[in-house]
């Protein structure tokens, strides 16, 4: 959830700077660093705040929980840093796409 709705923040805010005329790679450029303090500062929270889980300090099974905390802070450390470079990627290319005409070659 946390990792989508950081997506979408990038994207949206990437469409508005593209409505204000920048070009998509300015816009993408803008969105990322405007955007990235925040998307770390969630991902970063989290983690720490799995930390206790990943330690095996919280009661009941350590063992599941243990794991479980390894799990959703990799999964979280992974899809933060897939989000900040693949997502603004796969946007300029399908912009690429959307934005050229049949018939036409670009140079």
């Amino acid at each position: 959830g946390i990792v989508v709705t950081n997506a979408i923040v990038l994207i949206d805010r990437v469409i508005h700077k593209e409505a204000e005329g920048l070009s998509t790679r300015e816009a993408l450029l803008e969105a990322g660093s405007t955007r990235l303090r925040p998307i770390l500062m969630t991902a970063i929270a989290t983690i720490v705040a799995l930390i206790p889980l990943a330690l095996g300090f919280e009661g009941g099974s350590q063992v599941i929980s243990k794991g479980l905390g390894v799990t959703v802070i990799g999964g979280l450390i992974s899809s933060t840093l897939l989000t900040l470079l693949i997502v603004p990627i796969v946007y300029e290319v399908l912009a690429k796409f959307r934005k050229k005409k049949p018939g036409t070659e670009e140079e």
